[in-house]
């Protein structure tokens, strides 16, 4: 039970029939407390053996380079973010200081390049610094910069400006860049209008729509350009569902069959680099637009039988980790231009990421989920708001409520909970029996490594 909670006031948990939650698509945590990328506590579980964990501690051990954030094809940014995932596994201080050393040396390198280069380099940076903890001093320089780097004028554009202009490769790396920066500097209005920017570009017009399009022939709709072509979308008699159409372009006009156009996975992983960080800040992005990032790699791999390869390797791990599919992805992967490693951070999900025998696009049924509360928003004409989760096994978990500070107000619920769906509710309360402020909290499930999280909306 959290501390200060009154035993009067422990929560009951009622368990009723099991049901499938199928939007439950993966691990999808808080920003607050752990971490933009992956947490320092999920860090500590994975193991230290294996040819990933081999390939990651080989990469950390040699000299990262000099960063140089102009550069778009500078590899220094992804083997500083190795340094930071060895120290946060080993603790030893050696990493650390050489990634507390590369980010001061990153800062202002950006200048004279374009926001191409800013938006793949700098989130390996950012994520790295949180991991490793900068010192205090250094922070405040080194966040200073990134809020410059936010409306830096880079050849007439900005990362905020690219995000939403360009609906493009250009654009995911600046959005995931930005909203990398964002969760950093604990910026709610930055982290929010990532998210609505990020919610257009899958293909949510009301969300936003201000993108600048190229040539529309892959457009499902061409009066209506969206960054992902909708659900059951089809052109000439084939599927063009999931395809990127400003991407898909960069191989010509619409044409059949498809190009095998590596622009496409240029731009998903800043996509994918967006959807990890906003799906940790609380956003269910991996369920927007009939989950849209899923149905991109089914497309690839359905209709133009085009797997990722090159420096696209860490992707397919990011897509079997939180929809829990079996894309093929090899055993060591790549790292992109922007982010990697995820060969050893996020291959415990899926059916098998690497060497599998078939596919399949179906997903398989979470058995640990959490689910929206209901009613959502909740306002005080409410009694209460309910809180469903289901557990696959009698387990140990907790249900904390958060504040966007990221400060602990309230456990619902600590003990065990019984295989099937889950019932707690929450009555606005703090623990101490006072009413919380109305706004936006964080709602947290946990069972030993694994973290769900949403967001939800209280009004008193």
């Amino acid at each position: 039970m959290d501390h200060g909670q009154s035993q009067e006031e422990a929560p009951s948990l009622a368990t009723i029939s099991h049901t499938q939650n199928a939007d439950a698509l993966g691990k999808v945590e808080s920003v607050n407390g752990v971490g933009i990328w992956i947490s320092r506590a999920e860090i500590v579980a994975l193991k230290m053996s294996g040819a990933a964990w081999d390939n990651l501690k080989a990469n950390a051990d040699q000299a990262a380079g000099t960063p140089k954030l102009s550069n778009q094809d500078d590899p220094c940014n992804v083997k500083v973010m190795a340094k930071a995932l060895v120290h946060a596994r080993t603790g030893l201080e050696k990493y650390r200081t050489e990634v507390i050393a590369a980010c001061l040396a990153a800062m202002g390198t950006e200048k004279g390049g374009r926001t191409l280069a800013l938006g793949r380099e700098l989130i390996a940076y950012v994520i790295a610094a949180e991991l490793v903890g900068l010192p205090a001093n250094d922070d405040l320089r080194f966040r200073a910069w990134l809020r410059e780097c936010l409306t830096e004028n880079l050849g007439g554009k900005t990362l905020q400006s690219t995000h939403e202009e360009r609906p493009n490769n250009w654009g995911t790396h600046a959005g995931a860049s930005r909203a990398a920066v964002a969760v950093y500097l604990n910026d709610q209005a930055e982290i929010e209008r990532c998210a609505q920017v990020f919610k257009g570009w899958l293909g949510d017009r009301a969300a936003y729509s201000g993108f600048q399009y190229g040539e529309v022939s892959w457009q499902a709709n061409p009066a209506q350009p969206v960054g992902v072509n909708p659900k059951g979308a089809k052109k000439d008699g084939h599927s063009v569902d999931g395809v990127l159409p400003d991407d898909q372009r960069r191989g010509g006009g619409f044409k059949w069959p498809a190009p095998k156009e590596n622009y496409v996975y240029e731009a998903l992983q800043g996509a994918l680099a967006q959807a990890v960080i906003l799906s940790r800040a609380g956003y269910p992005v991996w369920s927007w637009q009939d989950r849209a990032l899923l149905r991109a790699f089914q497309w690839l791999h359905s209709e133009t039988n085009f797997p990722a390869s090159g420096d696209d390797t860490w992707e397919p791990y990011i897509i079997n980790y939180y929809y829990r599919t079996n894309f093929p992805a090899p055993t060591v992967a790549s790292t992109g231009k922007n982010v990697g490693w995820t060969d050893w951070t996020h291959a415990a999900a899926g059916r098998g990421t690497t060497g599998v025998d078939e596919q399949s696009d179906e997903l398989v049924p979470a058995t640990f989920a959490l689910e929206q509360n209901y009613p959502n928003p909740f306002t005080g004409a409410a009694t209460t708001t309910q809180i469903a989760f289901t557990a696959d096994k009698p387990e140990e978990v907790r249900v904390d409520l958060f504040n966007l500070m990221g400060q602990k107000v309230r456990t619902l619920f600590a003990g065990v909970a019984q295989p099937g769906r889950n019932l707690v509710h929450w009555n606005g309360k703090d623990g101490h029996g006072a009413l919380l402020p109305s706004g936006t909290y964080i709602y947290k499930l946990t069972s030993g490594n694994r973290v769900l999280a949403k967001r939800l909306t209280w009004s008193k």
